[in-house]
C-alpha cells in the first residue's frame, strides 16, 4: 500500500469521525423516571410510551428508564424530594402535597372551573408558560396536568345539587370543607380516598368527592348507588425533573426532551386519563341499581353562585390570586375553542 493511499485512508477516517453525530460517538445519558403507579396501569403504560418516543427521537443521546410501583420510593409526598436529592432524575408527583412550595398550582382545585382532564392539563401548562407558577426554580416540569375533576359518589340518590342538602361528605382540606358547606352538605374530616368507602358502608359518610377511576380502585363505586357529575376541582399533578440533571444534558438531548415536554406530554396524559375515566363511568352507570346524574347548566350556575365567595376568598388570600383565576378561566376557554393547538 503506497504512502499516499495510506494518507488518504487516514484523512478519510478522521473526516468521518469529525462529521459523525455527537450522539453516535458519546455514551447515552441515562435517566431514571420514578412513579408510584403500578406498572400495569394505563398511566404507567403511557409513561413508558412517552419514554420510548423520547429515547427513539434522541438518536442514542438519551436512555430513560421507568421505575414504576414506587421502586425508588413509595410515599406520594416524597416524590419531589426524591428528585431534589438526586435519588431519581424524573418523577411523577403532586404539587398539592407541597402547597407551600407550589401555592399557585392550587388554582386548579377551585370548584366548577375545570370540567375534564384535557382542559385542566392544557390550562395548567399554559399558566407555567405565562410564568405565573412559583416554586419551579430547582425542578423542571416535563408535564403539568390534572386528573378528571372529582364527582360526588354517594350511598344516597343525588340527582341534583340540591339533593346534597344535609348529607355528610368527606372533606380532606379546608377548601373542600367550605365547598360542601356552601352546597348545603355537612363536611366530615378524618377520611381519605383509601378509607372513605368503608366509612360510607358503615354509615359514617353519605358521599365522597372522588373521580370514577380512583373510586373503582378504592371501592367507593362498590358501595355508592349514585354519582353526581359536578366538577368540584381538579388536583394539580406533575412530572418534574432535577434542575441540575436537566441543565447538564448535552444540547441535542435537551432539545429532544424539550420537544416532548409540555403540551405534547399533556395530550398523551389527558387522553389516557379520560379514556379510563369514561370506561369506569360507563361501567358504574351500567351496573344494576346505580345511576349517574349530570347537572343542568342552570344547576351548575346556581352552584357557581353559592361557591363564588369561596373563590373570592382564595383570591384575596393569594398575592396573585385574581390574575391566576382570570388566567385559568381564559386558558380553559381557549382550550374549549381550539383544543390542543
Amino acid at each position: 500500500m503506497t504512502s499516499i493511499f495510506k494518507k488518504f485512508l487516514g484523512s478519510t477516517a478522521i473526516a468521518i469521525a469529525v462529521l459523525a453525530p455527537v450522539s453516535a460517538l458519546a455514551e447515552a445519558v441515562q435517566l431514571k423516571f420514578a412513579t408510584i403507579e403500578p406498572p400495569t396501569t394505563p398511566v404507567s403504560q403511557m409513561f413508558q410510551q412517552w419514554i420510548d418516543e423520547v429515547n427513539a427521537a434522541s438518536n442514542g443521546a438519551l436512555e430513560i428508564e421507568l421505575f414504576p410501583g414506587g421502586a425508588l420510593g413509595r410515599d406520594p409526598r416524597a416524590q419531589l424530594e426524591l428528585v431534589q436529592n438526586g435519588v431519581t432524575d424524573i418523577a411523577f408527583g403532586f404539587p398539592f402535597l407541597t402547597p407551600n412550595k407550589f401555592p399557585n398550582d392550587l388554582v386548579t382545585t377551585l370548584p366548577l372551573v375545570i370540567r375534564n382532564a384535557s382542559e385542566g392539563t392544557y390550562a395548567h401548562w399554559k399558566l407555567y408558560e405565562r410564568e405565573m407558577l412559583s416554586g419551579w426554580d430547582d425542578v423542571v416540569p416535563l408535564l403539568l396536568c390534572t386528573p378528571a375533576p372529582t364527582n360526588v359518589m354517594s350511598v344516597e340518590d343525588v340527582p341534583t345539587i340540591a339533593s346534597l342538602e344535609g348529607l355528610r361528605g368527606s372533606a380532606t382540606n379546608p377548601l373542600a370543607q367550605d365547598i360542601l358547606k356552601a352546597l348545603g352538605a355537612v363536611p366530615v374530616s378524618g377520611f381519605n380516598f383509601a378509607t372513605a368507602a368503608e366509612a360510607m358502608s358503615r354509615g359514617q359518610l353519605d358521599f365522597d368527592l372522588v373521580g370514577f377511576t380512583p373510586a373503582s380502585i378504592f371501592k367507593q363505586s362498590e358501595v355508592a348507588i349514585s354519582a353526581l357529575e359536578i366538577p368540584l376541582g381538579a388536583s394539580p399533578c406533575a412530572v418534574f425533573m432535577n434542575r441540575e440533571a436537566y441543565d447538564g444534558l448535552p444540547e441535542e438531548a435537551r432539545a429532544v426532551l424539550d420537544a416532548h415536554r409540555g403540551l405534547h406530554f399533556g395530550q398523551m396524559w389527558a387522553e389516557t386519563v379520560e379514556r379510563v375515566e369514561a370506561a369506569k363511568r360507563d361501567e358504574f352507570a351500567a351496573t344494576e341499581g346505580k345511576s349517574v346524574y349530570t347537572p343542568s347548566e342552570a344547576d351548575l350556575a346556581k352552584a357557581e353562585e353559592v361557591t363564588g365567595p369561596l373563590v373570592q376568598a382564595w383570591i384575596e388570600a393569594n398575592a396573585d390570586g385574581s390574575a391566576l383565576v382570570e388566567a385559568l378561566k381564559a386558558e380553559v376557554q381557549t382550550f374549549r375553542e381550539t383544543g390542543w393547538k
